[in-house]
């Protein structure tokens, strides 16, 4: 008995990776803001510049392919280059949230 299964004919050409997500705003909404809770706007051009300044930054840890990187903020833009910069830079992003047993300097202590 054979387990291959036939695509869909309407399912993508291209693998469902993080990347492809912005793919097209890359090529037709460059100049489209992106507008988070009132506080924070910018274009996608901006977006883009920001995730790859992020991932310049992650390469100069010299962390290797599949290290974890801990961000600790969710729902914010800052997170949200995060969410890209991360992955496609062959890192895992794991999202930690400050409880009362970890304050930002017992955090600085903690070695991963």
């Amino acid at each position: 008995m054979s387990n291959i299964y036939n695509s869909a004919p309407s399912a993508y050409e291209f693998p469902l990776l993080i990347k492809q997500l912005l793919n097209r705003a890359k090529t037709v909404s460059l100049d489209q803001e992106i507008v988070y809770a009132d506080k924070k706007r910018l274009t996608y051009a901006d977006l883009f510049t920001r995730i790859n300044r992020l991932a310049n930054v992650l390469a100069d840890l010299n962390l290797a392919a599949g290290d974890v990187v801990a961000v600790m903020d969710w729902d914010s833009h800052r997170y949200l280059e995060s969410y890209f910069a991360v992955p496609m830079s062959q890192y895992i992003l794991q999202t930690c949230h400050r409880t009362r047993f970890f304050t930002p300097l017992t955090m600085l202590k903690l070695k991963f």
